[in-house]
């Protein structure tokens, strides 16, 4: 088994759990540590996003790319108005 490694902290869950469905979207498999400690006790301390090593240049090059997220909503509209 592959070891996990750390692409992304965060201290906001929003844009943790944003991340992690953006990298499971693209079928990398996902686990945001320290999400159930904030749930007890909220500001405890960063959400950490990881994934396999196998898969760590994949996930970062995902996050890294902000027009990942705006592409998949701009295709759909545009093409929706056609008048």
């Amino acid at each position: 088994m592959a070891d996990v490694v750390t692409v992304a902290s965060f201290v906001e869950p929003l844009e943790a759990e944003m991340a992690k469905l953006r990298l499971e979207s693209a079928g990398i498999e996902v686990f945001l540590s320290g999400e159930n400690a904030r749930i007890m006790e909220p500001g405890l301390g960063p959400l950490e996003l990881q994934v396999s090593s196998e898969d760590e240049e994949d996930a970062r090059a995902i996050l890294a790319d902000p027009g990942a997220a705006e592409g998949a909503g701009e295709t759909g509209p545009a093409g929706a108005q056609g008048n």
